[in-house]
């Protein structure tokens, strides 16, 4: 009975992560994997892998418009059968997405979230004010040129916090990690 039930409940995990997780990832590289890195692009990939050197099975790669809807479908399978689950999940993201996951939701995040977060961040309403009516993404440089490197921890602390709050299984640790494009390199994390 218990075999029977395992094995439905890891179809139902494998049909889930085969809708979340790209093409290109084997969902059978991801059984028993204690740590799972989900990049929004191979400058990502490469970014975590200079530093953590993880094998290569333990990365997804998606799309960095889709991204979130396969951050979103990992989560919701992972909280159908925890016994699935890593240990520790990682994020490595670029800033819109660090800030979809922060909003979690698929869509741009408004500005108005945006400079809520950075305020909760530490960043004043007075060094805001000439991004009133800025696109979201003109605030990354402004923050990573002008070294505020501690508002972008807290930015992926808060999109850390973010996902294990939607993650059942709360022994699972998450880390977020933000990566600028022109560096090629991660600038920011949680840990």
């Amino acid at each position: 009975m218990f075999f029977i039930r395992s094995v439905r409940v890891f179809s139902n995990v494998t049909s889930m992560l085969q809708f979340a997780m790209p093409l290109s990832c084997s969902i059978e590289n991801l059984k028993g994997s204690r740590e799972l890195v989900i990049c929004d692009s191979e400058l990502s990939r490469g970014a975590h892998k200079e530093l953590f050197r993880f094998r290569d099975e333990a990365y997804v790669i998606g799309e960095a418009d889709t991204i979130f809807n396969t951050i979103l479908g990992l989560v919701e399978a992972f909280n159908s059968a925890p016994e699935f689950s890593p240990a520790r999940i990682h994020i490595v993201l670029g800033w819109e997405n660090i800030l979809k996951v922060y909003v979690w939701k698929s869509t741009r995040p408004s500005a108005g979230d945006t400079f809520i977060l950075l305020k909760n961040s530490g960043v004043s309403q007075q060094d805001l004010q000439p991004f009133k009516k800025a696109d979201i993404n003109d605030l990354f440089p402004w923050l990573y040129y002008g070294k505020q490197f501690s508002v972008l921890k807290k930015v992926c602390h808060a999109a850390k916090k973010q996902m294990e709050n939607h993650l059942s299984d709360h022994k699972i640790r998450v880390d977020g990690h933000l990566v600028a494009e022109d560096s090629k390199r991660i600038v920011a994390s949680s840990l």
